[in-house]
C-alpha cells in the first residue's frame, strides 16, 4: 500500500515497500552505502552483512518523519545501520550520530 501524508512523505507498507527495498538494493549495486562493502536481501537482519533502509531523518516513533523516497532513504549493512542508531561512549559520555 502507498500513502501520501498531507506533508507530501511517502509511506509504504506490505509489497510496495518490498519492492522499495530491492530497487535501493539494486541501484546500490548491492552495497552498504556507508562502507562500501557487499550485502544480502537474504541475510537475517541480524546479520551485519544484511541490507537496511535507513531513513535519513529518521522514522521516528510510530514513524513519524518516514518518508519512504529514494531521496530520504539510503541502503546499509546491518552493522553500519546499527552504528548509525546506537550512541557511541566517547570519554563516558553518549555521542549520537
Amino acid at each position: 500500500m502507498i500513502k501520501t501524508t498531507k506533508d507530501g512523505r511517502t509511506i509504504l507498507t506490505g509489497r510496495d515497500y518490498t519492492r522499495f527495498r530491492e530497487r535501493l538494493f539494486a541501484l546500490q549495486a548491492g552495497m552498504c552505502d556507508e562502507c562500501r562493502g557487499y550485502v544480502s536481501l537474504l541475510r537475517e537482519l541480524e546479520d551485519d552483512h544484511s541490507f537496511h533502509v535507513h531513513h535519513l531523518n529518521g522514522r521516528g516513533m510510530g514513524g513519524g518523519k518516514r518518508d519512504d523516497t529514494l531521496e530520504a532513504c539510503i541502503g546499509l549493512c546491518g552493522k553500519c545501520h546499527r552504528e548509525k542508531h546506537q550512541p557511541r561512549r566517547i570519554l563516558g559520555r553518549s555521542v549520537v550520530q
